[in-house]
This record gives C-alpha cells, structure tokens and sequence, in this order.
C-alpha cells in the first residue's frame, strides 16, 4: 500500500510540475506531456472500472 500512496505522490508532483511550467511559459516539454498523457489515462480507466463496479453491484 505505501508504494501505491508513492506513486499517487509522485503523479501529483509531476502534475504540480507541470502546471507550473506551463504558468511560466515552458510547458511544452515532451517528457512531461507524455507522462501527463499516462497519468490521466490511468485515471480515467481507474474511475471507468470503479463505476463499472458500482454499477455491476447495484444491477446485479
């Protein structure tokens, strides 16, 4: 579980690091775009099961 808290700590520092490079002017930067890509892919599959989830719990 601690290594999982780690890696949402480490998502949301690059999305920090990110957003404060684009308030600056330098967010076009390749490595941070495609990290940025991953992380709300991950995100948004992460919420799409859990509504699957719910959804598969209260139908059947």
């Amino acid at each position: 579980m601690i290594f999982v808290k780690f890696l949402v700590f480490a998502a949301i520092a690059i999305v920090i690091v990110k957003l404060v490079a684009s308030l600056f002017g330098k967010g076009n930067i390749p490595l941070l775009n495609n990290l940025i890509t991953v992380i709300l892919g991950i995100f948004v599959a992460f919420e799409v099961i859990k509504l699957g989830q719910i959804l598969w719990e209260k139908f059947i």
